[in-house]
């Protein structure tokens, strides 16, 4: 369906409520065989990072949400899919779509809260159950942006931005420090000025490839690196020394994620910009480390952290301890699209991670691709999420 199939919007000024019909969670994955039919998967897709390590991956996954009112709009939405995109649509079915069937969709923040509380009692509000709540999160605001016939990023008073600057990820884990510079330097090539190296295999392994990129790259581009939480404390210190001295002042999860003194020793005896935010999920989790003056940027992934809801809010609080914010970038293209518009409207944005990994799921899903230019990608100005998906291949990937 094209923008210019879709429902006229409501006048402004209404007060006319849209009622919620239903919430249709759709799993999805891209096999890997898919883009290797003769089944030699590289190593380090399977593989991806350090926390990889004991489940391996056999493809790319998501959970698609299709929301529709009674008078037949209809927002769509991104749970985050791994390990088991197949767990977050019985969530979204069997918890979620019975506590909004019959709610106005555009009371976006009184039904994340409703949502939100119904686990409180059994303590529930991580993990899958979160995921499952993001991509319904997503779904409304694309719905209510198509009712009023505005992009997201205005709803949320931006735009400060149309473009996002973004940055290349990863140079994988591959196994010669040769293959790491020749990757990071075709991305380079490929029209970005800042990429990612994954590390976390030990510090003679790590500093052996961040070398060989440093000198392939040049100081001029930025480097940025991510640990994996890898390391204790202690010896995230040395590691993070010596990748300083490589000029790379970027470092994501050197240590245990809920390590907020850990984080906060680094931080005070290194020039660093310390990382950490994809797997903390809401403003709750995030508090001791910025209260306690232990990170500089946080990393949410919309589509796992509580949509665009709880993104925002928790920009609002980083803000107020002069926290950047740089959203997490794995996931299908409705999540891309969903962290432009939280970057285009938030004034701490730092950077968004552009994921360069072979995934359908990002650059297929889309009849229109995203706009890169410069190390930059354009922000959707259609009305709610702004893009249109190839339902005839969603439909071709649904895994239940």
């Amino acid at each position: 369906m094209s923008i210019l199939d879709l429902p006229p919007a409501h006048p402004v000024g209404t007060h006319a409520p849209l009622r919620i019909s239903s919430v249709e969670a759709i799993p999805v994955i891209a096999p890997f065989s898919r883009l290797y039919p003769d089944g030699d998967v590289p190593g380090w897709l399977l593989q991806p990072a350090a926390s990889h390590r004991t489940l391996q991956r056999k493809g790319q996954y998501s959970t698609l949400v299709r929301l529709r009112t009674e008078d037949g709009l209809e927002g769509i939405g991104e749970c985050y899919g791994l390990p088991a995109p197949k767990v977050t649509a019985q969530i979204v079915r069997d918890i979620i779509e019975p506590l909004l069937v019959g709610e106005d969709a555009h009371a976006i923040d009184r039904l994340w809260s409703k949502v939100f509380s119904s686990m409180s009692g059994g303590g529930q509000l991580r993990g899958y159950f979160l995921e499952a709540m993001s991509g319904v999160d997503i779904a409304l605001w694309d719905l209510k942006g198509k009712a009023l016939g505005l992009p997201i990023h205005r709803l949320l008073g931006g735009p400060h931005r149309e473009r996002i600057d973004v940055y290349a990820s990863p140079v994988p884990m591959l196994d010669d420090p040769a293959e790491s510079a020749d990757y990071a330097q075709s991305l380079v090539d490929g029209g970005f000025e800042a990429i990612k190296l994954k590390l976390g295999r030990g510090a003679a392994t790590d500093l052996a490839h961040a070398t060989a990129v440093r000198e392939a790259i040049g100081l001029e581009r930025r480097l940025l690196v991510d640990l994996n939480c890898a390391y204790t404390s202690d010896r995230a210190v040395d590691v993070v020394r010596r990748l300083v001295e490589l000029g790379i002042t970027w470092i994501e999860e050197p240590c245990a994620v809920d390590d907020v003194d850990g984080y906060r020793r680094i931080r005070e005896l290194l020039p660093v910009s310390l990382v950490n935010g994809e797997t903390l999920f809401t403003r709750w989790d995030l508090r001791p480390f910025l209260v306690g003056g232990a990170i500089d940027v946080v990393m949410p992934n919309l589509a796992r952290a509580g949509g665009i809801t709880e993104s925002r809010k928790l920009a609002a609080l980083c803000e107020t301890f002069h926290v950047d914010i740089a959203p997490h970038g794995v996931g299908s293209a409705v999540g891309l699209a969903a962290a432009l518009h939280l970057s285009a409207a938030i004034p701490n944005f730092r950077i968004y991670e552009y994921n360069r990994l072979p995934n359908p799921l990002r650059d297929e899903l889309t009849l229109e691709p995203f706009s890169f230019k410069a190390s930059t990608l354009a922000v959707p100005m259609a009305p709610g999420l702004g893009i249109e998906l190839d339902w005839a291949l969603v439909e071709t990937l649904r895994a239940d």
